[in-house]
């Protein structure tokens, strides 16, 4: 018998990958089933429009995507500060060169459809403030231990990194030049290090 949750996750695996490669307009459900062992009635008995899938990607996909990514991986650093450093570099050097191309999944989302779908701008809204809100979580724990100076505000701090993050994604590929990477790691770096204190305490390597 088949496993509903199991079902469910592959269509929004197959959806997402496709809407990354394609973006949200140019993907037809039948496309989608296609990349699945379902029939299109199945798809239409776990998502009743194509536009219901889309909010689903927005609050499953998505989501657990900046944690998996960008927030969870903080837990490991005594120093949030330098988690946050860490993890942008490691996220550059990990990905591969085919993505140059592709840009950020949530951007290409908030572009193509906040503007004409207010159910798909909230949605989308709420990764975006969750990002936010994740990393500010840890900027506050950051300030409370000394990392940062006392006069640093955790949340504006929190918004200009996930600027430049998830920025950095859409100026690479518009530009096609993966060197913007390593020029905008380099930029937050040196703000991040400007704010920080415990000046022995290396922030990153």
């Amino acid at each position: 018998m088949r496993d509903p949750e199991r079902t469910r996750a592959s269509i929004l695996g197959a959806a997402f990958d496709e809407i990354y490669h394609r973006g949200f307009h140019d993907t037809s459900v039948n496309e989608i089933v296609g990349k699945t062992t379902l029939t299109k009635g199945a798809f239409f008995h776990y998502f009743s429009t194509k536009n219901d899938l889309g909010y689903a990607i927005a609050d499953e996909v998505l989501k657990e995507m900046v944690l998996e990514r960008w927030i969870r991986p903080l837990a490991a650093y005594k120093n949030p500060v330098q988690g946050i450093i860490s993890r942008f570099r490691k996220i550059i050097e990990s990905t591969p060169d085919e993505h140059m191309a592709l840009g950020c999944p949530l951007n290409n989302l908030t572009q193509e459809m906040s503007s004409v779908d207010p159910v798909f701008r909230e949605k989308l809204r709420a990764v975006m403030q969750l990002w936010i809100s994740e990393t500010e979580k840890y900027l506050t724990k950051a300030r409370e231990q000394g990392y940062l100076k006392p006069d640093v505000n955790p949340r504006q701090v929190a918004e200009f990194v996930v600027m430049v993050e998830e920025g950095a994604f859409a100026m690479v590929k518009n530009l096609r030049d993966k060197k913007v990477y390593w020029s905008l790691y380099g930029s937050l770096k040196g703000y991040l290090e400007s704010i920080s204190q415990k000046p022995t305490e290396q922030l990153s390597a």
